[in-house]
């Protein structure tokens, strides 16, 4: 990957797709932060995102590629932080969060970390389902996308970034990140939207990500015998 001169402390890069009813939200906490860069990553919107994005006078907009993790890397290649923070459009950040992680890197064994997540919904069931994704990226540092992954440029870069991936790029970055030193997951919480929830419903959408996630690793085992 291209190598360019940091002069940001952190780079916050959003890739987005359609996210005209989120990008707003999103954008409101962790604009105007000095020090701070963001980049927002459009795979090709249709909807207005972009136009809506450009109403923010510091936002940086870079067009890319459908696709996460291809969208990801060309936020990253443009960014001049120290720090890359990768931002879903449908999750909210508070402010004083943003400034804090760069102190997380002042212990040089930290390499990357994430967030606890906080659902955006009133309901008991969400609190166990925060609950139990809170639980397993603390005890296994495994953390996914929507918990807000930030890394140091410096390792992203030697690891090539995010792989091509139509799901798990995520969870595939963070197992190999983890192999070039410690990963943190922070107290302070990323608010999240539940529209996949919503959308494809509780117990299919739950089934699902632990099928990713067991698939991603028996898959990468047999990988690694094989070769």
């Amino acid at each position: 990957m291209p190598l360019i001169m940091p002069t940001k402390e952190t780079s916050i890069i959003i890739p987005t797709l359609n996210e005209k009813e989120t990008i707003s939200h999103c954008l409101e906490t962790v604009v105007d932060i000095p020090g701070i860069e963001v980049i927002v990553a459009d795979g090709g919107s249709t909807d207005g995102t972009v136009e809506i994005v450009k109403q923010y006078r510091d936002v940086k907009v870079v067009t890319s590629l459908m696709g996460r993790s291809i969208q990801m890397n060309k936020g990253a290649v443009c960014a001049s932080g120290e720090i890359l923070l990768f931002l879903h459009a449908d999750c909210i950040l508070p402010r004083e969060v943003v400034l804090n992680i760069r102190n997380i890197f002042e212990d040089s064994t930290f390499v990357g970390g994430a967030f606890k997540i906080k659902l955006l919904s009133d309901k008991f069931l969400y609190r166990l389902i925060e609950t139990g994704i809170n639980f397993r990226s603390t005890a296994f540092k495994l953390p996914y996308g929507d918990q807000g992954l930030f890394v140091k440029r410096s390792v992203f870069e030697e690891l090539g970034g995010f792989r091509k991936m139509l799901n798990c790029e995520d969870l595939d970055f963070i197992c190999r990140l983890k192999k070039n030193g410690k990963i943190i997951i922070l107290n302070e919480r990323v608010s999240c939207s539940i529209r996949r929830w919503e959308k494809h419903g509780i117990l299919q959408t739950s089934l699902r990500n632990q099928s990713l996630l067991v698939s991603y690793v028996l898959g990468r085992k047999h990988f690694s015998h094989r070769h």
